[in-house]
């Protein structure tokens, strides 16, 4: 359906919020501040629609307390960030609606074209990513999983991923291995826990962005993951691609159009498009089911991180 008047000032609202059109499964504050200045969106027709279809295909989730709804394959989503994703769609349906009826709107700027690459954050005009020095520490919380097999798999695969992104650009990763075993699905002293979460096949599994909320900031394991064909350190390695600040590969107009739409606002590419980059989706007959880091991931990394910390020696 056409875009409303109050859907346009919701869009210039976002542009002027400080985050507009932040990508909704990051933070809870933009969303939260869209839906408090706009409640229509609390009742939106689409939301509606998408809440009864997601809770019909087991996609709404409890997590710790707080509720979530699963789109995208591995966005976790809370009531707010839903209300805004589902105006979003309403608008990229409308943009692909225009398109369709009004050829000779692209590349008058009524239509901003697209491009496609790997697809990092922006929050105010600047890119996200962890402040310069900072280990990314996590654990393993070994009592989630149902067995010791379980634990000793993730654990391993874990490593190796982050292994993969160290051997790419400047970032460090550093396991505490004491915490693994602590009672707390939250303990202290690491930036995240990994751990086991039967989410019903909902996602295989499911990460963060750098700037979502302290409380949020977990990587999920479901019993999916150990029946996957996907390569499971390949799995990982895309989760932490999220957890290090990209978005999919395959948001942009140059993917297939089987793939899944998202919005994106407050997005920059990195590299030009890679379909066989480990944040695509294997989806439209391209990308991987190793979700191997290539070239193109180094080089978009290589932005944000600089190159591998291994490439220098420090002198004090």
């Amino acid at each position: 359906m056409p875009k409303t008047d109050s859907a346009k000032k919701r869009k210039k609202k976002a542009a002027g919020a400080g985050g507009g059109g932040r990508a909704p499964g990051r933070g809870g504050g933009f969303a939260a501040r869209m839906v408090e200045e706009n409640p229509e969106l609390r009742s939106g027709s689409t939301l509606g629609k998408l809440k009864r279809r997601l809770q019909r295909s087991g996609r709404k989730k409890e997590i710790d307390g707080e509720a979530f709804w699963v789109v995208e394959g591995d966005l976790l989503l809370d009531d707010d960030q839903l209300a805004v994703y589902a105006d979003q769609q309403d608008a990229i349906a409308e943009m692909v609606r225009m398109k369709s009826d009004r050829p000779g709107l692209q590349g008058t700027g009524l239509i901003r074209p697209q491009t496609v690459a790997l697809v990092g954050i922006l929050q105010a005009g600047k890119m996200v990513r962890w402040k310069p020095g900072l280990v990314l520490t996590y654990c393993v919380l070994r009592s989630t999983f149902l067995n010791q097999a379980q634990y000793e798999r993730v654990r391993d695969n874990v490593v190796a991923a982050t292994g993969a992104w160290e051997g790419a650009c400047g970032i460090k990763f550093e396991h505490r291995p004491e915490l693994d075993g602590s009672a707390t699905t939250t303990p202290p002293g690491v930036v995240f826990p990994v751990r086991f979460f039967n989410a019903g096949g909902a996602f295989i599994a499911a990460a963060f962005f750098p700037d979502d909320p302290t409380h949020r900031r977990r990587v999920l394991v479901d019993p999916s993951y150990f029946t996957t064909s996907f390569d499971p350190v390949g799995v990982l390695r895309h989760e932490l691609g999220h957890v290090l600040g990209f978005r999919h590969e395959h948001i942009r107009s140059g993917a297939p159009a089987v793939c899944p739409a998202e919005d994106t606002g407050d997005t920059i590419d990195l590299t030009q498009y890679d379909p066989q980059s480990c944040m695509h989706y294997f989806c439209g007959g391209v990308g991987s089911r190793e979700l191997g880091i290539t070239q193109l991931d180094r080089s978009g990394s290589q932005r944000l991180y600089g190159p591998p910390l291994a490439e220098f020696i420090d002198v004090v």
